[in-house]
């Protein structure tokens, strides 16, 4: 009978120490980003700018799968040691010398107006989108100080801090949420806070489960599951700050565990990455999401605005998910109508749906491209490092777009070119549609000063045997005209080419005029005929 009793005394102590809650704030679980976007996020619910302010000791991971805590797992945070939670340990009564909470302490007060002042304070939060029209999540609270601390002034307090759109609060928010924040975690259908003088034996007793013998945790009192759900706008960026801070001391520890999985928001939501859509040119991909994937469902389209069902893609009005998807898509695409008749709209909603239920397509008329303007010819010396700017637009045509040009200078409107000899520079315009247009070539005239000659020796020896000005072969028809000494006219050019050889005339002094049919230089400055070179030449044979 001996053995009897001791075997069963022996398996109600491995019972004890096998059913209990497990912490753990090692890696993975001391990062409040894997801690926000892998354990407390559910379905519907994006969160980003997660930050924890606090010791690193306050913030962990739960499995409380085989203890009396409620929920199985999910994040835990503490006035003290997380990882003192669990029984066998120590008791969770720890100072780890953090700072205050001025919300906190306000929310304290107006349960216990004695006390005056916060410690140990630790706050997780984080800026968060939702599918739906609601946000919601589940949590427990549990103290050290139940039930000794009733209704005295060592009431450690927690609050969960709500703002964003719509939400006017009296509580501090961060600088993008200029309205203030609401504490939602109050008692179910009320606006008392939660804390051990709140929720015990004797008031709000349904929501309290004592813990004496500390069975699978070292907390003396805990609450049953209770439920946040609040109204948000779908779509809208809101801020959640999860605090909790020991009050009047900084002893015996107080903690707040949040169900894995349970920050959920609940809708199908819709939307598009393109608002407008161009007739014959692009298309508009419109998803629908939803949060639940757990079954088939069949979603109701309701079509509305001025654009007619035949100038658009036709659009199915039942949507159907199967099991498991969590999102469809469909394209909308424009017809061209060869009408100008502005901008169309359609407008997209999901019948009876509480999430982001609408988007709204704008059709436009396409314009074709038009009246592309180039820049004017430019004359540059490429030697004296002198560049040319050259541009082009369009009108019409649908932006963003892309620029081509002869020659491989480069993609852009504006261009800065030095090219070696005279080019022609031909843009091509693209427009977002796939549709090009080009434009007139642009003249880029390499041309540098002409500098005079005033001796030639054409005696057939190949060396200076003909009339050459330098650089004149940068001008494409320079004229040339070759006067005696008595005025005669002797030789006459168009379109000279540093050719003339002199012919039969006998040595002696001529005159030549040079006229480059260019205003690039100025060679005579105080003369009418200042763009045209004058000089003297001597011949020898």
């Amino acid at each position: 009978m001996k053995k009897i009793q001791i075997l069963i005394i022996l398996a109600f102590f491995a019972a004890q120490v096998n059913a209990q809650i497990s912490v753990d704030n090692s890696a993975p679980y001391n990062s409040a980003q894997y801690l926000v976007d892998n354990v407390l996020s559910g379905n519907g619910v994006v969160a980003t700018n997660i930050v924890f302010n606090g010791d690193a000791e306050q913030l962990g991971f739960f499995n409380g799968s085989t203890s009396t805590i409620g929920l199985d797992s999910g994040i835990v945070i503490s006035t003290g040691k997380v990882t003192d939670i669990p029984n066998g340990g120590n008791q969770p009564d720890t100072d780890l010398g953090g700072g205050t909470d001025a919300d906190l302490l306000t929310i304290a007060q107006s349960v216990r107006s004695g006390i005056s002042s916060t410690g140990d304070a630790a706050s997780l939060e984080f800026d968060f989108t939702v599918v739906g029209d609601t946000v919601e999540f589940r949590f427990v609270f549990a103290s050290e100080e139940y039930l000794q601390y009733v209704n005295s002034d060592y009431n450690d307090i927690f609050a969960f801090f709500l703002s964003g759109p719509g939400i006017t609060g009296p509580y501090s928010s961060p600088a993008a949420f200029p309205d203030g924040a609401v504490n939602v975690a109050v008692l179910p259908g009320t606006a008392t806070p939660i804390t051990i003088s709140t929720i015990h034996p004797t008031l709000n007793s349904q929501f309290y489960i004592d813990n004496p013998t500390d069975n699978t945790h070292d907390f003396n009192g805990f609450t049953t599951v209770i439920t946040v759900k609040y109204a948000v706008i779908c779509g809208e960026t809101f801020h959640f700050k999860f605090s909790i801070a020991d009050c009047q001391d900084k002893t015996l520890d107080t903690g707040v565990f949040l169900e894995a999985n349970s920050l959920t928001s609940s809708g199908v939501t819709i939307n598009s990455n393109l608002s407008t859509i161009i007739e014959g040119c692009n298309s508009s991909l419109v998803t629908i999401t939803r949060s639940d994937t757990s079954v088939n469902d069949t979603i109701d389209l309701i079509f509305s605005g001025n654009a007619i069902p035949s100038e658009y893609t036709t659009i199915a009005a039942q949507q159907i998910f199967a099991t498991g998807a969590s999102s469809l898509t469909f394209n909308v695409e424009a017809f061209v109508d060869n009408i100008t008749e502005g901008v169309d709209t359609i407008i997209i909603e999901i019948q009876g749906n509480t999430g982001c239920n609408m988007v709204k397509l704008y059709i436009e008329d396409y314009t074709p491209m038009n009246n592309l303007i180039v820049s004017d010819s430019m004359n540059i010396c490429t030697d004296q490092g002198e560049t040319a700017l050259i541009w082009a637009k369009v009108d019409g045509g649908k932006s963003p777009f892309s620029y081509q040009w002869n020659n491989n200078v480069g993609p852009g409107d504006t261009l800065i070119v030095a090219p070696a000899e005279t080019t022609y520079y031909t843009p091509i315009i693209w427009d977002d549609c796939g549709n090009s247009i080009e434009g007139e070539a642009i003249p880029v005239l390499v041309q540098c000063q002409l500098i005079k000659t005033n001796v030639f020796t054409p005696n057939g020896d190949g060396m200076n045997d003909y009339f050459t000005l330098f650089n004149l072969d940068d001008y494409p028809a320079p004229s040339l005209k070759i006067y005696n000494r008595w005025g005669v006219l002797v030789y006459e050019n168009d379109a000279y080419e540093n050719d003339w050889d002199g012919g039969d005339l006998k040595e002696g002094t001529y005159f030549y005029i040079v006229e480059p049919k260019s205003n690039k230089f100025e060679y005579e400055p105080s003369s009418k005929e200042k763009f045209t070179l004058k000089g003297t030449l001597h011949l020898f044979r």
